[in-house]
């Protein structure tokens, strides 16, 4: 059979299709940027704009799926739409207008579906730390390579840190320092015994930088996935987003169109994980939520 599972992020759209046999043999991948939680810390309400955005993205998503012929398609939201006040009112669009059921995921499930996507590059008798860094929140989540330990998580993720930290374009010196000492004294608050710990990076933050460090000209999943990511280049990365405005960024090759606004704060996000866990980098998994649900469906999750 052929399944699709669109994920409704606080930056991005992502969709997956895959055949589903014995095994899961992905067909094509979709992302959109729509800007979902953009500003939602100011009324905690989505935009009339985000919604008009995702709704056009999501049609567009369905032309593709009826062309493969899907037979099953699951949508899912996280963190703008946990927070979102008028999130009930929006789905209800999206229903009427598309005929998808959208499901909220909790906090707790997302951490579970990234732990089941990225664990197998664990270590074998390993402990690790899965950080999945989005538009809207930031999870580390814990465990061994087949057993799930727990989670925490940041309500911040690059889009809500862009918006509330940064004023100018390139960032003021003022505002670069105002950010970094803010996700210091969030990690010393969390982790104030961190310990260094086998780390994995997953989001489209975490394989931006990895593109970039690539210098990909076009998203090649199977030179991201299991890539290490030094610490040493995402130091190199973040000295040069600082330096360049929104359009210089956009030109650099692996950047993915529609992220240079907010990849600043993705490699921050990155940088200050590394620092406080004295982390000599991550391996990158480009293995998120999507690709969990097609294996699992939510009932088993829980």
């Amino acid at each position: 059979m052929l399944k699709a599972v669109i994920d409704l992020g606080t930056n991005s759209i992502k969709c997956i299709i895959a055949e589903i046999n014995n095994e899961v043999n992905i067909i094509k991948q979709i992302t959109y940027i729509t800007g979902l939680g953009k500003n939602l810390d100011i009324n905690n309400n989505i935009g009339l704009q985000a919604q008009q955005a995702t709704i056009h993205a999501l049609k567009s998503v369905k032309q593709i799926c009826e062309a493969y012929k899907v037979d099953e398609v699951i949508c899912v939201g996280t963190e703008a739409l946990r927070r979102a006040k008028n999130s009930a009112y929006f789905l209800t669009k999206i229903k009427q207008q598309l005929g998808w059921q959208v499901f909220i995921i909790s906090v707790e499930m997302e951490a579970k579906l990234v732990f089941y996507a990225s664990s197998n590059l664990i270590p074998p008798n390993q402990k690790g730390m899965i950080v999945e860094s989005g538009g809207g929140s930031t999870e580390f989540i814990f465990g061994y390579r087949e057993k799930f330990l727990g989670y925490k998580s940041f309500p911040f993720g690059a889009l809500t840190l862009t918006d509330q930290f940064i004023h100018s374009d390139p960032i003021s010196p003022e505002d670069f320092l105002t950010l970094n000492y803010f996700l210091r004294q969030k990690l010393k608050d969390v982790f104030p015994h961190p310990e260094s710990i086998f780390s994995i990076a997953s989001g489209g933050g975490a394989t931006t930088l990895a593109a970039v460090s690539l210098g990909l000209s076009q998203f090649e999943e199977e030179a991201i996935h299991n890539y290490f990511l030094p610490y040493v280049e995402i130091e190199k990365q973040v000295e040069l987003y600082k330096s360049l405005n929104s359009e210089q960024r956009q030109q650099i090759k692996g950047m993915q169109t529609g992220r240079e606004d907010i990849i600043l704060a993705s490699a921050i996000i990155y940088q200050q994980i590394a620092k406080h866990f004295n982390l000599t980098g991550f391996l990158i998994s480009t293995r998120g939520i999507r690709y969990a649900l097609l294996q699992y469906n939510l009932n088993r999750i829980k």
